[in-house]
């Protein structure tokens, strides 16, 4: 066997993947851009719908935003409609609950002794 080996290569690799040219579409596959793109094309269609809604669309629509000024008459509005309890429909059955202070809030507590 004669030294030094000569050897010939069969086939050349390519290491490296040629980059690919900008495409803008390859922007669109971004999920941030996605989004953005929906929070933006909702903010200029929702007034849109608002102004075709018909007018007893528009009244339920306020009271439902009126229940979610105030969180406990929300609250009880959707646990009566769950039980069944009440059947007004009107909201004006809102019984404020009155709770005593608390220590931590400034409130003063009275201590009891032992009980025998």
């Amino acid at each position: 066997m004669p030294h030094p080996l000569e050897l010939t290569a069969h086939a050349s690799y390519e290491y490296y993947e040629k980059r690919q040219g900008f495409s803008i579409f390859s922007i669109f596959k971004n999920p941030m851009i996605l989004m953005m793109l929906f929070t933006g094309g909702m903010l200029f269609l929702m007034p849109k719908m608002m102004e075709d809604m018909d007018p007893e669309q528009k009244e339920m629509m306020q009271k439902q935003m009126e229940f979610q000024q105030d969180p406990s008459k929300m609250l009880s509005s959707m646990l009566k409609g769950l039980t069944g309890a009440g059947d007004d429909d009107e909201g004006d059955s809102y019984v404020p609950i009155e709770r005593k202070p608390s220590a931590k809030a400034g409130g003063k507590t009275v201590r009891r002794g032992k009980r025998d």
